[in-house]
C-alpha cells in the first residue's frame, strides 16, 4: 500500500516585516475579540441588579449606583444593535486570529488562502470596531456629566480640585474616539498591507509548489 504523499513544503520563510505584521494582527485581534465577546455577553445581563451592586467607581454605594444607572440608561436603547455588532466583531476577530496564526505556522497550508482571509477579516474588523466606537462615544457622552456631578460631591473634589471635573463631559467621549481611531485604524492599515502587491508576491514565493493549489 502506497503511503499518502506528504504536503509540499513551502519554498522559504516569510519576510520579517510580514511576520511582524501577522504577529501584531494576532495580538490585536485576540484582545479586541475577547473584549467584544465579553461586552456582548454582558449586555444580556444588563438589567441584572447584581451588576449594579458589584459596580464601584468612586467608592460610595449611592454615587456608584447613580453612575451605574446612568450607564444602563445610555446602553438600553443600543442594546440589540450593539449586541449584533459586538458579536460580529468577535467573529471576524476570530477569523483574523486564526488566519494570522496560520501565516506564522502554516503546517502545509497554502498561505495565499490565509492572506485573503486575513485581509478581508481585518478590513471587516476595522468597520465594525468603528461602529462599536461610535456607540461607545454616545454612551460616554451621556454618562460623563453624571460621573462629573457625582465626583463633585466627594470631599476631595471640593473647591479648586473640582475645576478639572468640568472637562469630564467631553474628555470621556474624546478618549473613546481616540481609542477607536487607534484600534480601527490599525486594523485598516493591516488590511491594506495584506492586500498589497508586495505581500502577494512574498506569499507566492513562500508558497512555492503550494501556489498551484490556489
Amino acid at each position: 500500500m502506497t503511503p499518502p504523499a506528504a504536503p509540499a513544503p513551502h519554498k522559504g520563510p516569510l519576510p520579517r516585516g510580514l511576520r511582524f505584521a501577522a504577529f501584531v494582527c494576532l495580538v490585536l485581534s485576540a484582545f479586541t475579540g475577547f473584549f467584544a465577546l465579553s461586552e456582548c455577553l454582558g449586555l444580556s445581563q444588563l438589567e441584572d441588579p447584581r451588576n449594579t451592586a458589584h459596580f464601584s467607581l468612586v467608592g460610595d454605594p449611592v454615587l456608584d449606583a447613580r453612575i451605574a444607572k446612568a450607564q444602563i440608561s445610555a446602553l438600553q436603547p443600543l442594546r440589540e444593535s450593539r449586541a449584533l455588532f459586538l458579536g460580529a466583531l468577535s467573529v471576524v476577530c476570530s477569523l483574523a486570529f486564526v488566519s494570522a496564526g496560520r501565516l506564522l505556522r502554516p503546517d502545509g497550508l497554502p498561505l495565499e488562502r490565509m492572506r485573503r482571509m486575513l485581509a478581508g477579516s481585518t478590513i471587516a474588523a476595522a468597520l465594525l470596531r468603528t461602529i462599536d466606537g461610535a456607540q461607545n462615544a454616545v454612551v460616554a457622552q451621556r454618562t460623563g456629566p453624571v460621573i462629573a456631578e457625582a465626583l463633585k460631591t466627594l470631599p476631595e473634589f471640593q473647591g479648586p480640585p473640582a475645576a478639572p471635573l468640568e472637562l469630564m463631559a467631553w474628555l470621556l467621549p474624546a478618549t473613546t474616539i481616540g481609542l477607536t481611531a487607534l484600534v480601527a485604524g490599525s486594523f485598516a492599515v493591516l488590511g491594506q498591507y495584506f492586500q498589497s502587491e508586495r505581500v502577494r508576491q512574498a506569499i507566492s514565493l513562500s508558497d512555492g509548489p503550494l501556489a498551484n493549489e490556489e
